[in-house]
């Protein structure tokens, strides 16, 4: 591996990513396939934005998260990366001018939001090739969420308390089966026994299954296509709830990744204790373009900290929830390039929307506060 990628990279994951995208400077055009296609498949998953521009400025390569992160999804091959950034506001282009590696922006809602910069000047690797240099910029302000933190750590208990209690009471039990099998007099104890132990031992798998779910969610398989047959299903599967007319423009989604966050959010709302019939799924065309794919309730609604709290992955106010439906929720609308917000409605009850991009957003929009194309 070149020596410059392991220098500004490190270790573990930005290894892999740093490899790949070595291979792709080295070998430009048909001649990375098939090895740099893999190179740079894994370099389009990495969250950490890679850009590559010559001594000029143009820009060279740009993976996904620095479309996401820069460009407002869009590919910006073409363009100059040194005058996209001397004519962007001042905070912006002194940051990423600047010496710091580490620096902080507000976004469009004023909300703080801190990166990490590493800039590695590269040398040309061959007669005629100029220098070049690679930006990374990894943002960190999710990562380092003291919110999070706590989240994660309540996850860590809740997983030691449900592998102790299972665990430890199969012990239990594991030492009446030896009881049994000394007291043969005892042996019809021994099914409720094995009975129970199976218990115990699925209410593990469906336990650890659930926080497996939302590591595993792949990327969507969006295509063209009327939401009609997504509410019909819905209606299928829940027909004591209201299931609104679709709208007649078609929309640009993964059908099942949709249909799943949509049975998650009504059962959602049945749990909360809404009456069925006041229970409403609605997909809305918006103006500007998109739709909105939304389910109401009115019942017991969020409190001022949960619903600041409710997208977190683990979090939950249900005994004995875990707090993943929502959360995997949240990864669904944002793998689709959009977001998913929750908010109590006047009344009583609570309203959650799924936002979706329109068709020619296929990269996942970002309100982050480095867009150089933002007009």
């Amino acid at each position: 591996m070149d020596p410059w990628i392991a220098s500004a990279l490190g270790g573990g994951g930005g290894l892999l990513a740093g490899a790949a995208l070595g291979w792709l400077l080295r070998r430009p055009g048909p001649e990375r396939a098939p090895e740099g296609e893999a190179a740079e498949e894994l370099l389009e998953e990495t969250p950490v934005a890679f850009l590559v521009y010559g001594d000029e400025g143009d820009i060279l390569f740009a993976n996904r998260a620095a479309e996401t992160l820069f460009f407002e999804g869009e590919a910006p091959l073409g363009q100059n990366f040194l005058t996209l950034v001397r004519q962007s506001p001042e905070p912006l282009r002194g940051a990423l001018l600047g010496e710091a590696t580490l620096f902080s922006l507000e976004d469009a809602d004023g909300t703080p939001q801190t990166y990490q910069l590493s800039r590695t000047e590269l040398e040309g690797r061959g007669e005629g090739e100029g220098p070049r240099t690679l930006l990374m910029v990894n943002h960190l302000t999710r990562e380092v969420s003291r919110r999070e933190v706590a989240i994660l750590k309540k996850v860590i208990r809740v997983i030691g308390h449900e592998l102790n209690n299972s665990l430890g009471s199969m012990g239990s039990l594991l030492g009446t089966a030896r009881y049994i099998a000394r007291n043969p007099e005892h042996l019809e104890r021994l099914e409720e026994v094995l009975a129970t132990v199976e218990e115990r031992t699925e209410h593990l798998k469906k336990f650890l299954a659930g926080y497996a779910d939302l590591a595993k969610l792949p990327r969507p398989r969006k295509r063209e296509q009327g939401f009609g047959p997504l509410l019909e299903r819905v209606a299928r599967l829940h027909p004591e709830v209201r299931v609104e007319a679709a709208p007649e423009e078609e929309g640009w989604f993964d059908e099942a990744q949709l249909e799943q966050l949509l049975i998650n959010l009504v059962k959602n709302a049945l749990e909360a204790g809404s009456p069925a019939e006041e229970v409403e799924v609605r997909v809305v065309a918006r103006e500007e373009g998109g739709w909105d794919v939304r389910v109401l309730d009115r019942g017991q609604g969020f409190g001022e900290e949960a619903i600041e709290s409710a997208l977190l992955p683990f979090y939950t106010t249900k005994p004995g929830g875990s707090g993943l439906g929502l959360a995997l929720c949240r990864e669904v609308a944002e793998g689709h390039g959009g977001s998913l917000g929750i908010r109590r409605r006047q009344g009583g009850g609570t309203a959650v929307t799924c936002s979706l991009p329109p068709k020619k957003v296929v990269k996942q929009s970002s309100r982050a506060a480095l867009t150089l194309t933002r007009s």
